[in-house]
């Protein structure tokens, strides 16, 4: 079929947006898969690296996910001793979350299989058109990072 047919369904937001998770998925399972570690639990561990000691909702919050999602994916990464959950200081209930050795020396082993997923993932954008491509999708996604706001580095 030509993409002149299918014109209307390729112009839709949300179907390119569907076929980019696709992409990102396929990519992070060939070069990735091998750690034992998820998509999303990579995003729990790589939030609970950058912010130790958040409490188990605000680590949901900042890595995208709601409270069960990230509660689920919690408990299996403490089931993998890649997490450990600590007596939180800040309130009663919660608990602040942080990386056991075993999950900060996986993190630390990913790093170049996370490095091949970020730049296969770009790759049929020319380098000038990839900081566009982050600060467009910081823009529709709301996340407030550098790529949207360069003043956010200082």
């Amino acid at each position: 079929m030509d993409s002149k047919t299918m014109r209307p369904l390729y112009d839709l937001p949300g179907h390119l947006v569907r076929r980019l998770v696709q992409l990102t998925q396929g990519i992070y399972e060939s070069e990735a898969k091998s750690f034992g570690v998820t998509h999303a639990q990579f995003a729990i561990l790589q939030t609970v690296h950058l912010a130790p000691g958040l409490e188990q909702r605000e680590i949901a919050e900042a890595a995208g996910y709601d409270s069960v999602t990230a509660s689920h994916m919690i408990r299996k990464l403490e089931a993998m001793n890649l997490l450990r959950r600590d007596k939180g200081s800040r309130s009663r209930r919660g608990n602040s979350l942080h990386l056991t050795t075993a999950g900060a020396e996986k993190l630390k082993e990913m790093e170049p299989a996370i490095a091949r997923v970020q730049e296969r993932l770009v790759e049929r954008l020319p380098p000038e058109k990839r900081k566009l491509f982050l600060q467009l999708l910081s823009e529709i996604t709301g996340i407030e990072n550098v790529h949207r706001n360069p003043d956010a580095q200082k």
